[in-house]
């Protein structure tokens, strides 16, 4: 009876968890791209900060530079942020003889108080005269209709800041394999409507692409306002919502690809960063109590199925048999949800296995981060960024 109970249990938790997951992805609003006539396009400012982007600036910036964009309405700035590599000389090499005014700059020395991504972004808001400021990761790729859909998109909602999710390639092994897992753990810690509803507490945003309405940005002092924060976006979207500003979060699948992160350490590097933050775990209690939940929907249903098996072969009967349908139930809701998952992100069908490794690793992840935070010793790039 025991056993069957705690089986009740565990499905009751993977249908509450499945059922959430099913109502974000109901809520998610997509940008497509923009197919309407207009001549009335604003002046935008891209701003690409880059620091050691040798292998990937070529791809950011090359996409940017082949946008379906007016050539006088449109100025693109990148921030060598200190770059100990070809960065700068690659950047260079690719906007001569561009149409656009693109140009690259040297980042500012860093002030006191301040991270490293926010000061270069910082700088080339204040190198900038768009009536839009986006700023975009140099690990990005865009379609050349990205910049059209976005600004006709915000100005359609009257929106201050537009951020959104784009495609994430994963190619390695690891990155198909833990990826998806932590994805979706994370997504589940998220609520798109609330987010993009006045009023609401919730605040998300991506600092991979980030949208501005230039007056909105000006007016809180830009990046100034979140001068210390590790998770800049977030504090972003927090800040601005609080202070009346619009935002907004999209999903941008179409139109903009990324590639995080390439191995496992990188994998564990970039999010230890900030995990805590993302899955709102500021405390050790709420930390663990994550982490708790992360290896409860990872690794209890397939325990309990074998474990009602086991018992079911040995002693068979009603409540033996009963125990185990209703394990059987929750691994085939769980194996369905994780095939799902790994097809809409591109990922082969068999690395849906795969997807428990990685829901139970951002359990890890987010004591990990709020081990960091607490101990001043985050870091990315060899820079400190550690409050």
């Amino acid at each position: 009876m025991f056993l069957l109970a705690i089986s009740v249990i565990c499905l009751t938790t993977v249908l509450v968890f499945l059922v959430k997951l099913a109502r974000l992805a109901g809520q998610r609003s997509h940008i497509i791209a923009h197919e309407d006539e207009r001549s009335d396009w604003p002046l935008v400012s891209v701003i690409i900060p880059a620091r050691n982007e040798a292998a990937n600036i070529t791809k950011s910036l090359g996409s940017m530079l082949a946008q379906d964009y007016p050539a006088d309405k449109l100025e693109i700035i990148v921030v060598d942020d200190d770059s100990e590599d070809e960065t700068r000389a690659i950047a260079e090499q690719l906007i001569k003889g561009t149409a656009f005014d693109a140009r690259v700059i040297s980042g500012r020395s860093l002030p006191k108080g301040w991270l490293g991504k926010s000061n270069a972004c910082m700088w080339g808001s204040m190198n900038a005269k768009g009536e839009y400021l986006f700023f975009v990761d140099a690990d990005t790729e865009s379609e050349p209709a990205l910049l059209k859909s976005i600004i006709d998109f915000s100005q359609q909602r009257d929106i201050e800041l537009l951020s959104f999710n784009p495609q994430q390639e994963m190619l390695s092994f690891s990155e198909k394999s833990l990826l998806p897992g932590v994805f979706l753990s994370t997504a589940n810690s998220m609520d798109f409507v609330a987010s993009n509803t006045e009023g609401k507490d919730e605040a998300i945003a991506n600092g991979q692409a980030m949208l501005f309405l230039a007056s909105a940005y000006h007016a809180e002092n830009g990046h100034d306002l979140v001068k210390a924060d590790i998770s800049e976006d977030l504090a972003f979207a927090e800040k601005f919502k609080r202070r009346g500003h619009r935002i907004y979060w999209a999903f941008a699948d179409s139109l903009m690809r990324t590639r995080m992160y390439t191995n496992a350490q990188e994998v564990w590097d970039g999010f230890s960063k900030n995990m805590h933050r993302i899955v709102k775990a500021p405390t050790f209690i709420q930390a663990s109590w994550y982490w708790f939940k992360c290896q409860w929907i990872a690794w209890l249903a397939p325990v309990l199925l074998v474990v009602s098996t086991l018992d079911y072969l040995q002693t068979p009967s009603d409540l033996a048999l009963w125990t185990l349908g209703v394990n059987a139930v929750t691994i085939v809701a769980l194996i369905a949800t994780f095939i799902g998952l790994v097809r809409e992100l591109f990922v082969p069908i068999h690395y849906a296995i795969f997807v428990p490794v990685g829901i139970s690793l951002n359990g890890f992840l987010t004591l990990n981060a709020l081990r960091l935070h607490k101990l001043n010793r985050v870091t990315w790039k060899n820079r400190s960024i550690s409050q």
